[in-house]
């Protein structure tokens, strides 16, 4: 087994061979692999290699899954530098949504109501993208080749299906079935109502399957989101609104006898439990025994209708949204119905406690995070403490030097954000910004907090290319604003902790010499983590807090700090603003590379100033 005929780069990093090693010898003895590298030390090369070395001698594919579109454009950039050293078959699939050219001719689409878009225009021959498909094979066959040999853009595949006019997403989805390597969000792997479009629908075995899971710290998250529905009193009467426009009179007449039923679940509970078995018995008692399961049918399949009326011009949302919410009520049993602030939220509340089966379905799986400390606390907080899993996390790269200084003198607590508080923590930014020549990386804990600092640090630093990101950041717009921040080597960017610039973005050489975190991202109290924090605890965990709460804010916190370091000798400092950071227990949970060369203090804006300036005045 060569790995260095398969390596996109000229050599390798310092434990960049022996971490691909190690995978590709995961991979072989069928492993569920869990394996830790800090940021900047080129963990997707390295699994690549060692993955897709596995996959070639023991005949089986590798799929790697990642959780945004960002993270995949970096696993396809790597897989793109591979293939011009290593001939392997590669595709990247997304959404339909993301490749409809159909939709660009008339009005706009929402995400959400896109699949009876879909649907409808295909069953109707209505798409000739779709039809084109099966009416000119060899041109279609060809675009799968051609995206095969070398993974185009998203925008180079469109064009090339808009070319020969067949459908972008049915190109990809076919390349994705052949090919040697598959990049795919993580729904299409962990997602029960999007999975069999790639694996039981078509060729693709998971026991013949190399499944990699980028940043699988997000798991529990992700899998949370999946298992989880909400509806509100609002869009009840949205579907009602809806229902009467397009002449359903039976519908409404429902949708307002549920109106009222919800309504009075919601306000007679004091908590933030619901009796959902209460709720189904009430419903039965005063509407009849299959009269939600009715209700919900009537909604789907009358949405779907909808799209083939031309009188009706507002195309319906709130209808399938509410179809489908009923439809999980009367057929959920594990879930938890939860009181939400006007509305109502199913809860599964244990989301990964099937995570470990269906792992073992795979071939192998290989878990890639930069963030795996506690090796014991991330297993149990992917319930992954009862099935066997080898753990391998890469020594801290002795050629980084960091320095980590610990503000004990602030804090976003939520009931310490007073302008003073403000005030003093950009104060603090300002000073380590005139003591910083290049870019610097400030990421807050939430964007109510990243607002105020942005403002007042805009004033105190002048001459300074400040570029904030914004709530609902675009592709486009995030991509003007890395070009911005890269456009001037002093620029300061404000970003949030958790945010597509904190993880998966590439800060290279010397982009930014330091990054600044101001305050803990604690989740915000909620119902739906009430009722988690009790399952957990009736499974027998101790510390869900931990699980739940302080751990993924560390995480989240951790991932940000390192976006500075990437490079082998790369040198560079970490301010954590916050008291809560300078603690014992938030020190164990620090990578090894972060907790290295620490001091803390309440340091005035010209002592941070003096430290900085201390740190890069150092012989390297």
């Amino acid at each position: 087994m060569d790995l260095t005929t398969r390596f996109a780069y000229d050599s390798f990093r310092p434990g960049q061979e022996e971490f691909a090693r190690r995978v590709y010898e995961g991979c072989m003895s069928r492993q569920i692999l869990i394996a830790e590298a800090m940021s900047g030390f080129g963990k997707t090369a390295a699994v690549l290699v060692g993955a897709v070395a596995a996959s070639e001698e023991t005949g089986s594919r590798v799929v790697y899954a990642c959780r945004t579109k960002r993270q995949i454009l970096r696993v396809i950039e790597e897989v793109s530098r591979m293939q011009r050293k290593h001939r392997v078959e590669a595709a990247s699939l997304l959404t339909k949504f993301d490749y409809c050219l159909l939709m660009r001719q008339g009005r706009p689409v929402s995400p959400e109501t896109f699949g009876l878009y879909c649907k409808f225009n295909v069953q109707n021959n209505l798409c000739s993208y779709f039809l084109n498909v099966t009416l000119s094979p060899g041109e279609f066959e060809q675009a799968v080749n051609r995206a095969l040999r070398a993974v185009p853009s998203h925008l180079e595949l469109m064009r090339d299906s808009e070319s020969i006019h067949v459908c972008p997403y049915e190109v990809a989805k076919m390349a994705v079935t052949q090919a040697r390597v598959a990049v795919v969000p993580y729904h299409y792997v962990f997602d029960e109502r999007i999975a069999p479009t790639l694996f039981d629908r078509n060729s693709l075995e998971r026991s013949k399957t190399i499944l990699v899971v980028d940043e699988a710290h997000n798991l529990r998250d992700f899998l949370r989101g999946v298992g989880s529905a909400s509806l509100s009193l609002d869009q009840v009467d949205g579907a009602i609104r809806e229902a009467d426009a397009l002449f359903m009179e039976e519908a409404a007449r429902s949708l307002k006898a549920l109106r009222i039923i919800l309504q009075r679940t919601v306000s007679s509970s004091p908590g933030w439990l619901l009796d959902r078995e209460l709720l189904l018995e009430q419903v039965r008692s005063e509407q009849g025994t299959a009269w939600l399961q009715n209700l919900a049918f009537e909604l789907t399949a009358c949405s779907e209708a909808a799209w083939g009326s031309f009188q009706y011009r507002g195309l319906p949302s709130f209808i399938p949204k509410t179809g489908e919410f009923l439809s999980r009520l009367s057929s959920a049993e594990s879930e938890v119905l939860v009181n939400l602030d006007g509305g109502l939220g199913l809860l599964e509340p244990n989301p990964v406690a099937s995570l470990g089966q269906h792992l073992q379905r795979f071939r192998s799986s290989v878990l890639v995070s930069a963030t795996v400390n506690p090796s014991e606390v991330f297993r149990r907080s992917l319930g992954l403490d009862k099935v066997e899993v080898s753990i391998y996390a890469t020594p801290s790269d002795p050629s980084v030097t960091v320095r980590t200084v610990i503000d004990t003198g602030v804090t976003t607590r939520y009931k310490a954000r007073t302008p003073q508080m403000f005030c003093k923590i950009a104060d603090k930014i300002a000073g380590i910004i005139s003591s910083t020549q290049n870019g610097i990386g400030v990421f807050a804990s939430s964007y109510s907090v990243l607002q105020p600092i942005y403002e007042m640090v805009s004033k105190r630093a002048d001459g300074r290319n400040m570029v904030k990101e914004t709530r609902g950041f675009t592709s486009q717009e995030a991509a003007e604003a890395f070009d911005s921040f890269r456009s001037d080597r002093g620029s300061v960017l404000f970003a949030v902790q958790g945010g597509r610039f904190s993880e998966g973005e590439d800060f290279r050489e010397d982009m930014m010499d330091a990054v600044v975190i101001v305050g803990l991202s604690l989740p915000p109290p909620t119902a739906t983590l009430y009722a988690e924090y009790e399952c957990l605890k009736r499974a027998g965990e101790k510390d869900s807090f931990l699980i739940l709460s302080r751990l993924p804010a560390l995480r989240k916190a951790f991932q940000a700090a390192g976006r500075h370091i990437r490079n082998p000798g790369k040198k560079g400092m970490v301010f954590m603003l916050d008291q809560r950071f300078d603690s014992s227990a938030v020190r164990e949970l620090m990578p090894a590379w972060l907790r290295t060369d620490i001091v803390s203090g309440d340091f005035n804006p010209p002592r941070l100033a003096e430290i900085s300036a201390e740190f890069w005045s150092r012989p390297d």
